[in-house]
């Protein structure tokens, strides 16, 4: 079985890439961060560039693309709404049909923040309503995607924590840093999420690309919180100085910036559908950060 990974380099992508199960050949692309690991199969691509992806897919005839490359930063998004555009959705649109055309399966990761955050616990059935950029393009992205192939599985994913094996950034990690430097952490108390732990992530991701599983999941943590909480849990767990956490509203720290403030994941259908057990909190931050 041959998998190419798309955005190796990132958090997510750099998980998959090297905790791939036994039998598997994995190949991965990166852009503009080179991967800290050296290996002939990871690969500077440009997705932006079609004819560039096609002669990657022919060159390296993957059975399954796991498509993990984005531009995730909301505030990101918000500034420069063009790049996140062609990157999010016009380079999905063309992976999409070109993996359409070769009878490649798809594996695209998506996100939360395809809702408004206005009820919570939102099931695949849920009508999305993006209220911030970053949230439109990844709406944008999954409508493309059915287009072309109804085959693919679109994995939606909550916020996740833990060490990245490769680059891109972690909420978890954002923490420790800054606390363990003795300065003060704002964080959104008014929103709510389902973390999830990346390697808990990465273990539903194989399991789901490897099936003949197709259309939406949500994947998140079984324990829902808002951030203080999470921030608190975790610094429990690696020793941190909680005092150091301040509870902030999202409209003090960004005001500028629409975000949903209950983006929790009704999480029933992974759970019956997957043989990998989502973790909670307490679960999750032990296996990131073992005493």
């Amino acid at each position: 079985m041959r998998i190419l990974i798309t955005g190796a380099s990132g958090f997510i992508g750099g998980r998959l890439f090297y905790s791939a199960p036994s039998g598997c050949e994995v190949w991965g692309t990166y852009f503009d961060t080179p991967n800290p690991v050296d290996s002939a199969r990871l690969l500077p691509v440009d997705l932006r560039n079609q004819v560039v992806i096609e002669t990657v897919l022919q060159g390296i005839k993957p059975d399954i693309v796991i498509h993990c490359a984005a531009y995730s930063r909301v505030s990101f998004c918000e500034r420069e709404p063009s790049a996140a555009w062609v990157m999010n959705t016009r380079a999905v649109m063309g992976l999409a049909v070109l993996c359409g055309q070769r009878g490649i399966r798809l594996v695209f990761l998506s996100s939360d923040m395809v809702f408004d955050g206005e009820k919570g616990s939102y099931r695949e059935s849920d009508r999305p309503n993006p209220i911030n950029f970053y949230g439109r393009t990844k709406q944008a992205a999954e409508r493309r995607i059915k287009d072309f192939i109804r085959s693919a599985a679109i994995i939606r994913v909550n916020l996740v924590y833990g060490k990245p094996m490769a680059g891109g950034s972690s909420f978890s990690e954002e923490v420790i840093r800054e606390v363990q430097s003795g300065r003060p952490y704002q964080l959104f108390a008014d929103q709510s999420r389902s973390f999830i732990s990346v390697q808990n992530l990465s273990q539903c991701i194989w399991e789901i690309a490897l099936s003949d599983y197709s259309g939406l999941i949500h994947l998140g943590g079984s324990e829902p919180a808002n951030r203080v909480t999470f921030a608190e849990k975790l610094a429990a767990q690696v020793g941190l100085d909680r005092q150091l956490l301040i509870p902030k509203t999202a409209e003090e720290l960004s005001p500028e910036i629409s975000y949903p403030k209950n983006n929790t994941f009704n999480i029933s259908l992974a759970q019956k559908t997957l043989k990998t057990p989502l973790l909670n909190l307490t679960d999750g931050l032990k296996l990131e950060y073992p005493g």
